[in-house]
This record gives C-alpha cells, sequence and structure tokens, in this order.
C-alpha cells in the first residue's frame, strides 16, 4: 500500500497530515512528556553509521577473523579502525 492508497483509506487529506505533523515539527509530542530529538538515534548515542566498500577478498578474511574470534565482523572492522587510529596519532 502506498501513502495516497493509505490516505485514502483512512480518509486523510494533505491538510490533515500538515495539521497532525505540526506538533512534532516544533518539538512538542502532545502524547509524551519525554523529550523529542531528530535525527538518527544512532546521533543520540554517540554512534555514526558509514558505510565503506571493501574487496571481497578482504571481507572474507575479516569474515574468517570474526568466526574465529566469535564476534561479529563489525567487531573486527571496529578494532582495526582503533589500531589504526592509534598508530596514526602517534605519528
Amino acid at each position: 500500500m502506498d501513502m495516497r492508497d493509505f490516505m485514502e483509506k483512512h480518509g486523510l487529506t494533505d491538510e490533515d497530515l500538515d495539521r497532525m505533523a505540526e506538533p512534532y515539527e516544533r518539538g512538542e509530542c502532545p502524547h509524551s512528556d519525554a523529550p523529542m530529538y531528530s535525527g538518527s538515534h544512532l546521533d543520540r548515542v554517540g554512534k555514526k553509521r558509514v558505510t565503506v566498500v571493501y574487496d571481497a577478498v578482504d571481507v572474507q578474511a575479516v569474515s574468517a577473523v570474526a568466526r574465529k574470534r566469535g564476534v561479529k565482523p563489525s567487531v573486527v572492522y571496529r578494532d582495526a579502525l582503533k589500531a589504526y587510529l592509534a598508530g596514526a596519532a602517534g605519528a
């Protein structure tokens, strides 16, 4: 179901959606006392998702290391980046 179908099914117009979005766009949440944040939840917890493209042979090597260590490949990539940055800081 696309947005137009959804709106038609529920009898909504563009004006209805604009009106319902106004409080949230002002940073207000009428249904909660909790603070509202914009952006990715990763920004809030101090992390940022990035996309990096590696050669397939390197990805396979990382997967093998991760299996051997019993961790996810992302842990191996993070550890490698931390080691690289620690070395670069001393250079």
